[in-house]
């Protein structure tokens, strides 16, 4: 009789933890529902005070597609560019905060093909964005850090590095510094002379 009872406790203890565990588990959050949404393909969670999204990125690969112009002649680009990310919302479906981690890998040449001499290129590194208004995307304030990029060519070495920590106010500390193409697509001209270097058999 006694060992009867104790059967019927420890089964009764074990459904007491699992259906404890079944009410603690992370409940399913539809993305479109949240300010701003994820990126498409993205998981969302209820955990806490917060709902979590894990989320990725593919850009569509490029492949020898123009993409800047030096003196010597039209740059043309193979790259591809995947990105992963944490966002975190709050419990009305408000993003707070967002981190992303950023791998880039790509070629450039003066070939529309990709034929003769090329440059490579590379990026490892990670944003994280702050939100002073909740969902409000012109609230954000964004840090960089790691190996923002790199540039490099057979026989030439490394032609440009720009690395370090990269904070809200533009202030950079690190390797490097400001990108070599301006924002209107101009390239700096000791930039426009090392490419053309390398580029040109």
């Amino acid at each position: 009789m006694r060992r009867t009872i104790l059967l019927m406790a420890t089964m009764a203890l074990t459904l007491l933890v699992a259906s404890g565990v079944a009410l603690a588990a992370p409940r399913t959050v539809e993305p479109d529902t949240l300010t701003p949404p994820p990126p498409p393909g993205a998981e969302c969670k209820q955990t806490g005070n917060f709902l979590i999204c894990q989320t990725f990125f593919d850009e569509e690969p490029l492949v020898n597609e123009p993409v800047f112009e030096l003196s010597c002649g039209t740059v043309y680009e193979t790259s591809n560019i995947h990105r992963e990310g944490i966002r975190w919302y709050s419990s009305e479906g408000l993003l707070l905060r967002r981190f992303v981690t950023e791998d880039v890998q790509g070629t450039w040449s003066l070939s529309p093909t990709g034929e003769g001499p090329t440059v490579a290129f590379f990026a490892h590194d990670n944003w994280t964005d702050v939100y002073a208004i909740p969902g409000d995307e012109e609230s954000v304030s964004t840090t960089y850090h790691g190996n923002s990029f790199t540039a490099m060519a057979p026989g030439y070495g490394v032609l440009f590095h720009i690395a370090g920590q990269d904070l809200p106010d533009g202030t950079h500390h690190g390797a490097g510094g400001a990108f070599f193409i301006d924002e209107e697509g101009n390239v700096e001209p000791e930039a426009d002379a090392a490419l053309c270097e390398a580029l040109q058999p």
